[in-house]
């Protein structure tokens, strides 16, 4: 088991890489860069990780993890359709708002990950797809929905909060949690009978 201090390390250079990659790029950030930010040896990162590409996606599919762990726990909830929705727009948006380095990486560097990390990434990304959808049916069925086929729903509201990375500012008027509000105001009212 890592000893408290390494998990410590190992989180300030995930931490530090998340920002440099997004700010840089995958490929313009060099372990050096990295290095020189925490004050470490770039050997000495190997000791945390086996390559830089390791590191790209521990970010990813640990973000990745968390979030569908919490949007599975809602979807289990003894809720109705429309509060499950709700609870998962209201999560997502939140969580990626407040995460923006992440979110960058997992919407423009996931062609960097060798072809099995690219694979595990995208079976994660259609359990995302899998959950909302599967909400959205539930809607459907109880009558709760407009004509909308489900898909096209589903990848609006995610491209509504990932072209976020674009504009967002998290420090600026509108905080995380009132975007995400604001989130659920737009798609939700865009998309159910009154």
């Amino acid at each position: 088991m890592a000893r408290p201090r390494n998990l410590e390390r190992a989180a300030q250079i995930k931490d530090t890489v998340s920002r440099l990659f997004a700010e840089k790029g995958y490929h313009a950030t060099s372990m050096r860069d990295v290095g020189n930010q925490i004050g470490m040896s770039k050997s000495s990162m190997y000791n945390y990780f086996k390559s830089k590409e390791d590191i790209l996606f521990h970010l990813m599919n640990d973000a990745m993890d968390e979030a569908l762990e919490t949007l599975k726990a809602i979807c289990r909830a003894d809720h109705t359709p429309e509060e499950k929705l709700n609870a998962v727009l209201d999560f997502y948006a939140c969580y990626y708002a407040g995460d923006q380095d992440r979110l960058t990486l997992l919407v423009n560097e996931l062609p960097s990950l060798s072809d099995e990390h690219q694979e595990i990434i995208k079976r994660k990304d259609r359990d995302y797809v899998k959950l909302i959808r599967s909400i959205l049916d539930d809607l459907t069925d109880a009558g709760r929905m407009r004509a909308i086929h489900p898909t096209v729903a589903t990848f609006a509201f995610f491209g509504m909060v990932h072209y976020t990375i674009k504009w967002y500012k998290k420090e600026g008027a509108v905080r995380p949690g009132e975007l995400a509000r604001l989130f659920v105001e737009i798609f939700t009212k865009g998309i159910l009978k009154p």
